[in-house]
């Protein structure tokens, strides 16, 4: 009765844990310099282009200085501010060529994001 009981409740919160992981749809973007991974509902890849492009422009920054910039201009790209709960910065590293950027309307996908972000920079080295 008892491994019953363990059993279903095992099942039960990987469903839980399922449903969490395909609530929110990650899109990845790329630049020169920058790596952004966002949820598809918050921006277009166009806006993300855009984004990057303008970020190119103005070189690498750290990390202060980029969650600083963001939600600053966040409505130039026709974000809405209020979507973005958290913003992620992943420095360069071997398994990052660029600085990676994370938009979060959802805190609890940040371990997703940040897997979905260094992911894609190991397979898409060429974009």
């Amino acid at each position: 009765m008892i491994k019953t009981r363990i059993a279903f409740a095992a099942l039960a919160a990987t469903l839980v844990a399922t449903l969490a992981w395909s609530a929110t749809s990650f899109n990845s973007s790329k630049s020169n310099v920058y790596r952004l991974t966002y949820p598809t509902d918050v921006m277009s890849a166009t806006q993300a282009k855009a984004m990057l492009a303008e970020l190119d422009k103005q070189g690498p920054a750290d990390e202060a200085r980029l969650k600083q910039w963001l939600p600053a201009n966040f409505k130039r790209f026709g974000i809405a501010p209020d979507r973005v709960k958290k913003v992620v910065v992943l420095p360069r590293s071997r398994e990052m060529k660029e600085i990676g950027i994370v938009l979060l309307t959802r805190v609890e996908d940040e371990a997703a994001a940040v897997a979905t972000t260094v992911k894609s920079s190991k397979s898409n080295s060429s974009d």
